[in-house]
């Protein structure tokens, strides 16, 4: 059962932090959350930026880099908004440490680190950019915290196009690399993006959801995730593979 509401979008900012309005565990939860989003941001820009050196086809080169100038933007804002509270990007980065080797993190991870080419590129953008536009669209932008629903406002104008771009990569990857091809990469990039929003049901999600930082839980936005891709996949003949049920998914 979700929890009751407390706060109403866009209802507190940095002085009601600091004039002891809310209480403390706001303040944490919050900040966590933020250093996530900030982090998810710039490995995905890392992304785009390694892209530039491994995707051979020069025609795919300007949105990439728009792409990677974008993200970096994106990354920054959410950054600004924790010093606005006093946590510098350094100390927010620190904090995620330990989840950066958690399943949620590991397609910003891959992507910043180990991708190569214009598969990768296209399952990177449907793992990362098509799951982050849900994330930021249902939850962020009707977030209690003024400055983060007003980043999300930013970063969705500003990455609308992106979902487009990684529509019209799966369909060239279909022409150019067969149906086969595709869902074996779907095998290995599907359960990674299903894993970046998150495990279900968790204290933390609980109390995002309780605080207003959040509107949906985890597994809802990956099930809506999952029907969106299958429908856009079922339009060029692919199927997507079968993931197991608990989380980390893992191809079935």
């Amino acid at each position: 059962m979700r929890p009751k509401r407390l706060y109403g979008v866009g209802e507190l900012g940095p002085s009601d932090l600091r004039s002891g309005r809310v209480e403390p565990h706001y303040e944490k939860v919050l900040v966590r959350l933020l250093s996530a989003h900030a982090m998810a941001e710039k490995l995905t820009a890392l992304g785009y930026q390694r892209a530039l050196g491994t995707v051979a086809d020069p025609s795919l080169h300007p949105v990439i880099k728009k792409n990677f100038a974008e993200e970096r933007r994106h990354a920054r804002l959410v950054y600004r908004a924790l010093e606005e509270i006093g946590v510098s990007e350094s100390a927010a980065d620190r904090a995620m440490v330990r989840l950066l080797k958690s399943p949620s993190f590991e397609a910003p991870r891959y992507f910043a680190e180990r991708a190569e080419g214009e598969t990768d590129l296209l399952m990177a953008s449907l793992a990362l950019d098509a799951t982050g536009l849900l994330m930021i669209g249902i939850n962020y932008k009707e977030s209690s915290y003024a400055p983060h629903a007003r980043a999300a406002e930013i970063i969705l104008e500003e990455e609308a196009e992106h979902d487009e771009f990684a529509t019209e990569l799966l369909g060239r990857a279909v022409e150019s690399l067969g149906r086969d091809k595709v869902a074996e990469a779907l095998r290995q990039w599907l359960p990674r993006a299903v894993n970046f929003f998150g495990p279900p049901g968790t204290g933390f999600t609980y109390d995002c959801l309780r605080y207003g930082l959040k509107s949906r839980d985890n597994q809802e936005l990956a099930e809506l995730f999952l029907t969106m891709l299958e429908r856009r996949a079922g339009q060029l003949g692919v199927e997507l593979p079968a993931l197991t049920s608990g989380y980390p998914h893992a191809a079935a």
